[in-house]
């Protein structure tokens, strides 16, 4: 029961800290670190989302140090990136594997200009919802820079 009640903590403690990272940050960067979890505290990652075609956010997601998801999670195989409007349902942006290296990176575009980014160990990379605590966490509220 302590591991769950610990868990639930750490699941509303996490993006908390990451908002609070986000605003330290400022607004107009367009890089912003994301905060690891618990069960991968080793690792790191960044986001950052810049203007691309049609004022749409070209997101790009880099992470390192990220243990192999089944190392993570039970019947995990890769991870997935989600991302939630302030408004909106969390909707699935594609699959993130890593490497040798343990790194990984995913690149999306999306209509939102502010939006609340999670990964997450999953089964497989065509899952609906979440079904596992995420690994890593962002608020992204950018006045966004151009593309290069």
């Amino acid at each position: 029961m302590k591991t769950r009640a610990r868990r639930i903590i750490l699941a509303v403690a996490i993006p908390t800290l990451a908002l609070l990272a986000v605003m330290l940050v400022g607004c107009t960067s367009t890089e912003h670190p994301i905060l690891s979890g618990a069960g991968v505290p080793a690792s790191e990652g960044t986001v950052s989302a810049t203007k691309g075609d049609n004022d749409n956010p070209l997101v790009e997601v880099h992470v390192k140090y990220l243990a192999p998801p089944w190392k993570v999670a039970s019947g995990a195989t890769t991870y997935v990136v989600w991302i939630k409007p302030l408004n909106g349902e969390i909707q699935n942006v594609g699959g993130m594997d890593v490497d040798d290296n343990l790194e990984g990176t995913l690149k999306t575009v999306t209509p939102y200009q502010a939006f609340k980014l999670t990964v997450t160990p999953e089964a497989s990379s065509a899952v609906a919802q979440p079904t596992h605590i995420p690994v890593f966490t962002a608020d992204i509220t950018s006045r966004m820079r151009s593309g290069q």
